[in-house]
């Protein structure tokens, strides 16, 4: 799951709730109303995390 900074304690409360280890990636917020050079450092950020979970 790709989430921002803001959300990532409501995830792992509903996580915890559930009783899953969420796969989380964690961008910084917001990730709406963004310039094309914020949006892509977003998507830089989600890219590498996701290339890091992959290597697991």
């Amino acid at each position: 799951m790709i989430a921002t900074e803001t959300f990532k304690p409501l995830i792992l409360a509903q996580a915890k709730a559930r009783k899953i280890e969420p796969r989380l990636i964690v961008v910084k917020h917001p990730v709406g109303g963004l310039n094309a050079e914020e949006l892509r450092e977003r998507i830089e950020a989600a890219t590498k995390g996701l290339t890091e979970a992959t290597k697991k």
